[in-house]
């Protein structure tokens, strides 16, 4: 039986495997991080055009407020919202994927030749992250909507804070038990969920989860810290807010962010693989 260490191990080294699919995979990161810069920037025209609107004239509605901002820019914003949504739903697919690879105990990165299928089990990656989460975010939207300043909204975050722990480490097991059979019902049985954990050892299985998520943070916070730098240098050349934030985007989107996503989905694949085999 594998190790935790031999685990992590094995799925830091994973994505060097194949540095071309490794690339082909960043760059679905770096055109959400270009997308996302661009929005960024409009959205933040859009409000400065608001609050001078606001300053300059005798707006006194939301509705009169909408109606005389930028149209074609808001437009422009929901159009490129929309397509990074879709590339988000592709690089899940993809994750989809490095999951299946893993319990198969394939050493190669998964190939692009079949983009439908990786936007349909992005849908269903999507789909039951969002079903396990969706009680935690229910109770802590709502509760401190109604709570307010008062010290129950204090309490309500604290419980919707250990709801999201929960779910985080049945989801963890949902997403493996759902690429394994291929079927988005077995991300919701629970028992296999739970027996899968049991048959692991529920100390191993909490151990190893802990242990990966340290790794990636210390990794992301190393690569955030060299970022920064990167990022004062082209401040310092490039006068442009934009440009410097697009260019350290795509150095992010091509190459941290398809590691850390390849990393942390090969370790649970493999934590799911020695379960299964218990």
């Amino acid at each position: 039986m594998a190790s935790i260490t031999d685990c992590v191990v094995e799925g830091l080294k994973y994505p060097f495997n194949d540095l071309k699919k490794f690339l082909c995979f960043g760059v679905l990161f770096a055109a959400i991080s270009v997308i996302s810069s661009f929005i960024s920037f409009k959205s933040l025209e859009i409000f400065q055009v608001a609050t001078r609107m606001v300053e300059n004239t005798n707006v006194t509605s939301a509705n009169s407020l909408f109606s005389q901002l930028p149209a074609g820019d808001i437009y422009i914003i929901a159009a490129l919202a929309f397509v990074s949504f879709i590339i988000t739903l592709l690089t899940l697919g993809y994750q989809y994927n490095i999951v299946k690879f893993s319990i198969d105990k394939n050493n190669d990165l998964p190939d692009f030749n079949n983009i439908l299928g990786m936007f349909v089990n992005g849908i269903k990656y999507f789909l039951v992250v969002l079903a396990y989460n969706i009680i935690p975010i229910i109770i802590l939207v709502g509760g401190v909507a109604l709570a307010g300043d008062s010290s129950a909204a204090i309490v309500i975050v604290l419980i919707s804070a250990l709801l999201f722990l929960i779910a985080f480490f049945l989801q963890i097991m949902a997403l493996n038990n759902m690429v394994a059979h291929d079927s988005i019902k077995k991300a919701f049985d629970f028992r296999e969920i739970i027996d899968n954990i049991s048959n692991l050892g529920w100390g191993k299985y909490i151990g190893i989860v802990i242990f990966t998520i340290i790794v990636y943070m210390i990794i992301m916070a190393a690569v955030g810290f060299i970022l920064s730098l990167i990022s004062a240098v082209f401040a310092v050349s490039i006068s442009s807010a934009f440009i410097v934030a697009a260019i350290v985007g795509i150095i992010e989107g091509l190459l941290i962010e398809p590691y850390g996503a390849l990393f942390y989905n090969r370790v649970f694949g493999s934590v799911y693989r020695e379960a299964i085999k218990q």
